[in-house]
């Protein structure tokens, strides 16, 4: 058998750990060209020496573009001063370098992956820069590169997110801060109940009623008040404490304080859940200077009742009683003027004349008294009453009177049906049809009558073309004894208009006139569709 000899040995022993040490060469460089990384390297002379896939992809330069080249001259437009003065310190001094995200001013101008596009115009990168030492090219400067785009979006938003949160807390605290100011300088009393009873005061106002100077009484009330509740069963509060029926919908309560004091206060409960329990909000109201409001119109009102019940009374008793004289008067007056007629000369019958005129008239003053008196002491309940017959009526009356030609009273359209007393209805369009003949031509005087329908309300015009009234005068014509014209110009006592406003009063509606003078005037009068309280209380 052949024995081989040393130097042969030494040749096969070399021979394989080259080969070995090519593998493992050809395997680093694969790895290395397809790691998920960017790796580079930069020899003594700041050539770039290795380019692998991955820088391909994200700088879109192959590595024949690069290689060879300085890396200032492969990205000309970018400052690379930080990562630059990295590489410089690696091959000098073997100084190995880490750049973060946030000092990577100048990093390489790689794009980013498709998804971070919108966002990012370059790859956010983490480069770590080390020294290589090699035995036949010295000291090399290897760059390696990791996407961090991810992690610095991650970061992004969470800093966004903790910049928002601490603003949100910010505003949490100010709203805070400005619900307690509120809550402790309303005028309101605040409380919070549990459905277990428990009441807690929530402001100043709250504690000064319900604490160790306020009522003792009131938390028992407010927790008769509250729902019923399976944990607490409070005893019914005295009834003077109670200002209204728990029916009606609004609750006033009267509070004691401890100094003698005596507080009416409305209360409002609401309610909401929180930790599977129902809770109650409890406002408190000082109602006393409203109350006292109440009490004054109270007073006014009775005051102004009574005073108009006076008046009436008044008015009725003395037009009344003034009847028996009067006619006593008038009787003897007319009696003298026709058994003296002739007898004596024309001045004395001149004066008979006047006496028997002014009785007369004195007369018809005393019963439009009475009618006015009896608007209001005298009415009739409300019913339906239609417009279109009571007009019917209207007409007829003028004609057995003879005080109106055939045609002077002209209903154009349809009048409508309305609530009131009818009798009073008559009475009302019977003085201003009245009115609109006595003031215009005998001979060609009209009166128009229409209607018109709105909203809330139904608007019936009495329009005649006679000789108007001046605009000056639109708001007296509706008093008593206003009278534009002397008695030897045009009949009448003055207190027809004042009877139309009293009768559209009491059925809550309003009269006013438009007119030219020479031209003619008109009157609206305006009846509510429903029916004020007031009025229907006071008629009906």
């Amino acid at each position: 058998m052949k024995k081989s000899t040393p130097s042969s040995l030494d040749h096969k022993t070399l021979s394989g750990s080259l080969d070995r040490s090519d593998k493992a060469a050809e395997l680093y460089a694969a790895l290395l060209d397809t790691a998920d990384t960017g790796s580079l390297a930069i020899s003594q002379d700041g050539a770039i020496c290795h380019w692998n896939r991955w820088m391909q992809n994200r700088s879109d330069l192959a590595p024949h573009q690069v290689l060879g080249k300085q890396l200032v001259d492969v990205f000309p437009e970018t400052k690379l001063g930080r990562v630059s003065q990295a590489i410089e310190d690696c091959l000098k001094f073997g100084m190995p370098a880490v750049i973060s995200p946030s000092l990577n001013q100048g990093a390489l101008p790689l794009k980013p992956l498709p998804q971070f596009a919108a966002s990012f115009d370059r790859m956010e990168q983490s480069i770590r820069i080390h020294p290589i030492k090699t035995s036949s090219n010295g000291t090399l400067c290897s760059l390696t590169i990791r996407d961090v785009t991810l992690a610095v979006q991650r970061d992004r938003l969470l800093r966004q997110q903790a910049a928002e949160l601490a603003d949100l807390v910010t505003q949490t605290r100010r709203s805070e801060g400005r619900t307690r100011a509120i809550l402790q300088n309303t005028i309101d009393a605040i409380l919070v109940a549990s459905d277990d009873g428990n009441i807690e005061p929530l402001n100043a106002r709250a504690q000064e009623l319900c604490g160790s100077e306020g009522d003792p009484e009131l938390r028992n009330i407010i927790r008769f008040l509250l729902p019923d509740s399976e944990h607490i069963t409070p005893s019914p509060p005295p009834k003077d404490r109670l200002l209204t029926d728990l029916g009606t919908g609004v609750i006033e309560v009267l509070a004691c304080t401890s100094s003698g004091r005596n507080i009416p206060l409305e209360v409002a409960i609401s309610h909401f859940s929180a930790d599977e329990r129902y809770h109650y909000i409890i406002t408190l109201r000082d109602i006393s200077q409203r109350k006292r409001h109440e009490m004054e119109i109270q007073r006014t009102m009775a005051e102004l009742e009574r005073s108009n019940s006076e008046l009436e009374q008044f008015a009725y008793a003395a037009s009344h009683d003034l009847q028996e004289p009067l006619r006593m008067v008038s009787s003897y007056t007319q009696l003298i003027a026709r058994r003296y007629e002739g007898q004596l000369d024309d001045t004395a019958d001149e004066f008979i004349h006047y006496a028997v005129d002014g009785t007369q008239r004195m007369q018809r003053m005393i019963d439009d008294l009475l009618t006015l008196s009896r608007v209001g002491r005298h009415g009739k309940p409300f019913h339906a009453v239609s417009l279109h017959a009571l007009f019917d009526a209207l007409v007829t009356n003028f004609k057995r009177a003879g005080s109106a030609p055939e045609g002077n009273i002209i209903r154009e359209g349809t009048l409508p049906t309305i609530t009131g007393d009818a009798s009073q209805l008559l009475l009302l369009f019977q003085n201003l049809v009245s009115n609109g003949l006595k003031y215009s031509d005998p001979e060609d005087g009209k009166v128009r009558v229409f209607a018109k329908e709105t909203l809330n309300n139904y608007r019936i015009f009495v329009a005649d073309n006679g000789i108007g009234i001046e605009e000056q005068y639109h708001e007296t014509i509706f008093e008593v004894f206003k009278r534009l014209h002397g008695y030897g110009d045009y009949a009448g006592t003055g207190i027809g208009l004042a009877i139309c406003k009293k009768i559209v009063d009491r059925h809550g509606g309003s009269l006013t006139v438009t007119s030219t003078p020479g031209e003619g005037s008109t009157f609206c009068v305006e009846f509510p569709k429903e029916l004020p309280i007031v009025v229907t209380q006071e008629s009906m």
